[in-house]
């Protein structure tokens, strides 16, 4: 048993070179190899006759070789770092409202950002309020507030929505007359007695 495997393991060892060999004389045509089967069933091939051998013309390695890839026109994905490298701002603030400002009696909040240089192609400003993105693209947003402390931060992005500039978060208060004062546009009369 044992050398019925080291037969088949040589035999596919010989094969294996013999078509390397093949492949190798493929520029000077086809070699021939003789190949027959054994009282134990193993297959075996040599480049020299065998009784009951039978003649296998081996010929050259096929080989392809693909054409050059044609060029390919410019996604999106690729075109996003050359339009990453293009000159950075300066810098971007929040200059409305000021960090630690006090808005008195407001129900509407302006927010204004300010780049340096000025927004330029497809750059655009996005807003967060108190943590959540506010629809427009600046760079001046309106929004409605309650009375309390609110925080405020900006991105520049570019068409790729890339981050090119973030600003710092300012914190402001708004303070609103009660709903219970008689002055306060959401004061409602009681119903009378």
């Amino acid at each position: 048993m044992r050398a019925t495997r080291l037969t088949r393991s040589r035999s596919l060892v010989l094969a294996a070179l013999l078509c390397a060999g093949g492949a190798a004389l493929a520029g000077q045509g086809q070699i021939t190899v003789y190949k027959w089967v054994d009282a134990h069933g193993v297959i075996h091939y040599s480049d020299q006759p065998h009784p009951n051998a039978r003649k296998v013309q081996i010929t050259g390695a096929q080989t392809y070789s693909a054409p050059p890839a044609a060029a390919e026109p410019a996604s999106p994905a690729t075109t996003a770092p050359q339009a990453a490298a293009a000159p950075a701002y300066r810098s971007c603030t929040i200059a409305q409202p000021h960090d630690q400002q006090m808005l008195m009696n407001v129900y509407k909040a302006t927010a204004v950002v300010q780049t340096d240089p000025a927004l330029h192609g497809d750059n655009h400003v996005r807003l967060f309020f108190d943590g959540r993105q506010m629809p427009g693209h600046g760079p001046s947003f309106t929004f409605p507030v309650n009375r309390g402390q609110h925080t405020v931060s900006a991105v520049v992005v570019d068409g790729y929505g890339q981050i090119l500039c973030e600003t710092s978060t300012v914190t402001f208060y708004v303070h609103q007359p009660s709903v219970l004062n008689p002055h306060s546009p959401l004061y409602h009369h009681p119903p009378p007695r």
